[in-house]
């Protein structure tokens, strides 16, 4: 199967990128002439856009390239995707099926064609409860059947925990997300719950979300939904549209090919990255800020698919707005990404050699800052409900005092 993959830029035509074809079990890539002259740099660690023939040999994403693997969801979209597969009776799937199966159901700006197994979007308003009941069923084993919504509007999406790719106005209304939104609504993520999450979930991220605004952290815009009683859900804003026009993201995971499974990279990777591409200082010192936010909150499920860039309208990288923000352990309690080398137990030192290497120079302020915003989770969370036994879980968590 030959995959063309086409990239819709803001306000002009749809441009064929290149073609994905299969040979000898690897995939080669190449673009198109038309595509080489625009001169636009879609992955330019590891697909710089030049005439090559490129073979993806490390296998870090089974063949692919890291832009092409980011299109593809992880969690809870593999998942359902898996499940579809194995209606239509596929064992072995293959990662250019995978692709044609999403088609133009895509995240970011990059489309896959042909687009095979498309089912028609043929539904309106929705119903939150519904589709979380229907997504519990899933993850439990108890319905093998899949809802035809929440095929369509999850199947495209990252992360472990169930979501639904949606349209919303003021009202909280829901409609599909997938195709042009009417002027009154906005594409976003809602995330459900899952058997081993956090109790209230929903309303534990959006906290955080408020918290990570306050500590100086550009987000996208964030709600508590609240269908009834004790059922809330997380919604975020998706920063891969503007309007109903596409925009191209690419995860620091992808960028670099790194498997965001392993704990293989240090926030300095990050920065690094951070400054090569958008070559701004305000954008490195957000970056640590997120760090800082981070640790002093007891994130520690920061790996590298939890971070991205975006290319905007004048072919300029520029970071993402942060996501996926909550309290979470870590492997052997450790940062998946690590702080000058250290996952368990980051000091001011770490801090301040990162800070020096980056030109951070008011790092003491920016700790302030932070710690000020994380200082607020008890108020907020009793603000929005969160049960006091959760409340001081999370709270015993957090990193005070050593820092300065």
């Amino acid at each position: 199967m030959e995959i063309e993959v086409r990239f819709h830029p803001f306000q002009n035509k749809v441009i064929t990128v290149g073609h994905l074809v299969p040979h000898n079990k690897q995939i080669l890539f190449e673009y198109t002439p038309e595509f080489i002259k625009t001169g636009l740099e879609l992955s330019p660690f590891y697909l710089p856009n030049k005439p090559n023939v490129f073979i993806e040999r490390e296998r870090v994403f089974a063949g692919l390239y890291g832009l092409f693997n980011d299109s593809l969801p992880d969690g809870w979209g593999l998942l359902l995707m898996d499940r579809a597969f194995r209606k239509l009776g596929l064992k072995t799937i293959t990662p250019l099926e995978r692709l044609s199966y999403l088609g133009e159901r895509t995240m970011g700006a990059l489309t896959y064609h042909p687009a095979q197994f498309q089912q028609s979007d043929n539904f309106s308003a929705l119903q939150l409860r519904l589709l979380a009941e229907k997504a519990q069923q899933v993850l439990t084993g108890t319905n093998e059947e899949i809802f035809p919504e929440l095929q369509l509007l999850g199947g495209s999406s990252g992360g472990a925990r169930p979501k639904v790719i949606v349209g919303l106005n003021e009202k909280n209304n829901v409609i599909s997300g997938l195709d042009e939104l009417p002027n009154d609504y906005e594409h976003y993520l809602v995330k459900f719950s899952q058997n081993q999450d956090l109790e209230e979930a929903g309303a534990i991220e959006y906290v955080y979300s408020l918290m990570a605004q306050q500590a100086g952290i550009f987000l996208p815009k964030t709600r508590l939904i609240e269908v009834e009683k004790q059922q809330r859900y997380f919604a975020i804003k998706r920063f891969d549209r503007e309007g109903n026009q596409r925009i191209h993201t690419h995860t620091l995971a992808g960028l670099i090919h790194a498997d965001h499974r392993i704990p293989s990279c240090d926030y300095d990777t990050y920065l690094q990255v951070t400054q090569i591409l958008t070559e701004q200082q305000v954008a490195i010192k957000q970056a640590f800020r997120r760090m800082l936010f981070n640790i002093i909150a007891h994130n520690r499920d920061d790996h590298v698919k939890n971070f991205s860039f975006f290319y905007n309208k004048q072919s300029q990288w520029q970071l993402a707005p942060a996501y996926d923000l909550m309290p979470t352990t870590g492997i052997a309690g450790e940062h998946t990404m690590s702080i000058n080398g250290e996952g368990k137990h980051p000091q001011l030192k770490d801090l301040k050699f990162l800070a020096e290497k980056y030109n951070v120079s008011d790092l003491t302020a920016m700790i302030e800052q932070v710690k000020e915003a994380v200082s607020q989770w008890s108020k907020l969370a009793k603000q929005y409900e969160i049960n006091p036994r959760i409340i001081q879980a999370i709270q015993k968590d957090f990193l005070k005092g050593n820092l300065i």
